[in-house]
């Protein structure tokens, strides 16, 4: 603990390897990928539910068509190329700005600061398995 110059005493911030744990922080690049990501999944959910949502109103309207989301239909959907790709996109980008965010609040934490690796390898192994899950869930459509 140090002394202010009025001789209260002051907490020294948290030390990691003999620097601040504050100066570990995410540097630049994560910075701007949760800004990317941020921009991309604003675009690419645009384009998800235009074309889950919208795309088909006209055949419902018609009467050809009994529902826009069945089963059948979202089958139809994911097995184009461009469908499934928007799907996987929205899907890892969604979990990394969800878990990059984390990964920053959890930084500014001092607790989770010291256990950075931890915290890196936690997040990474919620990321893999929440991917392979929605994967799956998108393959059974397909498969």
């Amino acid at each position: 603990m140090a002394r202010h110059p009025q001789g209260n005493p002051t907490v020294d911030p948290p030390q990691e390897a003999g620097r601040p744990v504050s100066s570990r922080a995410p540097g630049f690049w994560p910075w701007f990928l949760q800004r990317a990501s941020g921009v991309l999944l604003v675009f690419l959910l645009a384009v998800h539910i235009w074309m889950g949502h919208f795309a088909g109103l006209g055949d419902v309207v018609a009467g050809r068509q009994g529902e826009l989301v069945e089963f059948d239909i979202v089958r139809r959907r994911l097995a184009q190329a461009l469908f499934l790709t928007v799907d996987f996109a929205l899907l890892a980008l969604v979990l990394y700005h969800g878990l990059n965010g984390m990964y920053t609040i959890l930084l500014e934490w001092s607790v989770a600061a010291r256990r950075r690796r931890a915290a890196t390898a936690a997040l990474w192994a919620v990321g893999v398995v929440a991917f392979i899950y929605g994967a799956r869930a998108l393959l059974a459509f397909v498969l």
